[in-house]
């Protein structure tokens, strides 16, 4: 719900400035003098328009490729570390037991404590570095002795490698909101465009409220497109921690079918 009342607010505000804009100008500006200037300034519109068209576009292209992209490496995150948990039943019962610890508490801590630690400056509370670490360490000093033991050892690197990515992945771009420069220029191009629209004057008032709305609905669904999805774990469309507790419960299902 918080983020169709943001919606609104961003949206409805944008239309509501849009016709307001256009009364306080026919008032203020006679109808006469606006269409002397018709056509130079619908040429300064088409050229202000595109360019910011193409603008937004990239850039809320640019926000859902971050966005989907997040997603799913935290899916590849969350996916690796239970691979993980599944391809150690082939590692001696001394170091099953230690990866399926770390593992067990690196998917509690990520899910209860990490992942609500963030804010716009990232995660703040890294802390299931610890049997993060303790995992690397434990793969990394471990030797196979048989055939079978290497090729899982190999596999099992490799899918922590996914995992170590993942993470990485997670923890460097929930540092990296849109800059407060190109929200400048989001917005001020958007505010630029329909002033533009203000300089002509139809015939019908209602006709020109309409038209003009219509521009600030399009340009402001953009503008709220990017506002949600800036920053993938945070905000009101943040991405879920769902994967991590699903992971999660298939453990603890999984030990109560074979214990240690």
């Amino acid at each position: 719900m918080d983020a169709w009342i943001f919606g609104i607010v961003v949206v409805g505000g944008s239309v509501l400035f849009a016709s307001m804009g256009v009364l306080l100008v026919r008032k203020r500006v006679s109808g006469s003098w606006l269409k002397r200037h018709h056509e130079v300034a619908g040429y300064m519109l088409s050229i202000v328009g595109t360019l910011y068209s193409v603008l937004l576009g990239l850039i809320v292209v640019d926000t859902q490729t971050k966005y989907q992209n997040a997603k799913q490496m935290t899916q590849q995150e969350a996916d690796s570390t239970l691979d993980l948990f599944h391809m150690a039943y082939t590692m001696p019962i001394e170091i099953r037991k230690s990866m399926h610890k770390n593992l067990g508490e690196y998917l509690r801590i990520v899910d209860e404590v990490e992942w609500d630690s963030i804010d716009a400056n990232g995660f703040k509370d890294e802390s299931a570095k610890v049997p993060f670490r303790e995992l690397w360490w434990t793969m990394t000093e471990y030797e196979p002795s048989t055939v079978r033991g290497t090729e899982a050892y190999s596999e099992m690197l490799q899918v922590l490698q996914d995992m170590t990515d993942g993470r990485r992945y997670r923890l460097q771009i929930a540092k990296t909101g849109m800059h407060e420069v190109m929200w400048g220029v989001v917005i001020g191009g958007g505010l630029l465009t329909v002033m533009f629209t203000f300089l002509f004057e139809v015939e019908n008032v209602n006709a020109q409220l309409l038209m003009t709305g219509l521009v600030a609905l399009a340009l402001s669904l953009n503008v709220l497109l990017i506002a949600l999805f800036s920053n993938p774990y945070t905000g009101y469309m943040r991405i879920s921690s769902y994967p991590f507790k699903y992971d999660r419960k298939a453990i603890l299902e999984m030990i109560k079918q074979k214990p240690e």
